[in-house]
């Protein structure tokens, strides 16, 4: 059984899940809008999140022990490198305005994560940071890029499904700052930190019922998107109001890191299975 531990702790320590947590997100888009899949940007999109998070995650450790740098980790390194190397092959397949887009997020990527506006801080340590960067970027990188390459136009609907992937995506982290809460640096400001764990999950609450209302503000209602998103928004606030910060160790980053999954596979069902 140890194996399958190994290969279940590299699927997440490697951001694999995530990734795929990305793509499902990117996958909705498509069938919300009708957009043919497009493989080459689904790729690209799965191996540019591996290697954002990947960086984001390991490079300030890898920095600070690279000569003794454990063999997951190790591991982990390669496979990040090898997702980089197949990111710009599927980059080159990709337009122009796609690439300038992703450019973009890149860069408020590379803010969050680099010291780059003082030696020692980055868009991590300003108040409420880290979240709303988070937010807007997979927000971004799942309904805009998709929409851009699909060469749709970015009428109201995408704007409010915009809107609302955002409202999902802070509402998915704040399991995260829950857990983290008596472990992250004194600078990072947290909303669990200003409001404490109670007044986050209401807060959490509060926004998937806006999230749920802003459907009803589209051009084109589809009620088999009522229905996920209502689904999903039940179980996103059974999984916030479940959290703590002592909770399991795989409960964020595999169960709540999991919903975008979970969303594509009903939606999923509700095309599969209704008229």
């Amino acid at each position: 059984m140890k194996w399958l531990k190994r290969i279940f702790n590299f699927y997440i320590n490697s951001s694999i899940h995530v990734s795929l947590a990305v793509v499902s997100l990117v996958f909705i888009t498509y069938e919300t809008f009708n957009i043919l899949y497009h493989k080459e940007f689904i790729f690209f999109v799965f191996f540019a999140s591996i290697t954002g998070y990947n960086f984001i995650k390991y490079s300030r450790l890898a920095k600070l022990h690279h000569l003794s740098l454990t063999e997951s980790l190790r591991a982990i390194q390669l496979f990040s490198l090898l997702s980089f190397v197949c990111m710009i092959y599927y980059a080159m397949q990709l337009s122009y305005d796609v690439l300038f887009v992703c450019g973009v997020f890149g860069l408020l990527t590379l803010l969050y994560a680099l010291p780059v506006l003082s030696r020692k801080r980055n868009l991590r340590s300003f108040h409420g940071a880290k979240m709303y960067t988070i937010a807007i970027v997979w927000s971004g990188v799942t309904v805009l890029l998709p929409a851009i390459d699909g060469m749709l136009e970015l009428q109201v609907d995408v704007w409010i499904t915009f809107v609302q992937r955002l409202l999902f995506i802070i509402v998915i982290t704040l399991p995260f700052d829950i857990r983290d809460l008596n472990y992250d640096r004194e600078e990072i400001n947290t909303i669990p930190k200003s409001l404490g764990i109670k007044y986050t999950k209401l807060l959490g609450i509060g926004l998937l019922i806006l999230f749920f209302i802003l459907e009803f503000f589209k051009d084109q209602l589809q009620y088999k998107n009522v229905f996920s998103i209502c689904l999903i928004s039940v179980l996103s606030a059974i999984c916030l109001l479940a959290s703590s910060d002592k909770q399991y160790k795989y409960y964020a980053s595999f169960f709540v890191e999991g919903l975008p999954m979970i969303w594509f596979g009903i939606l999923s069902l509700l095309y599969a299975l209704l008229p």
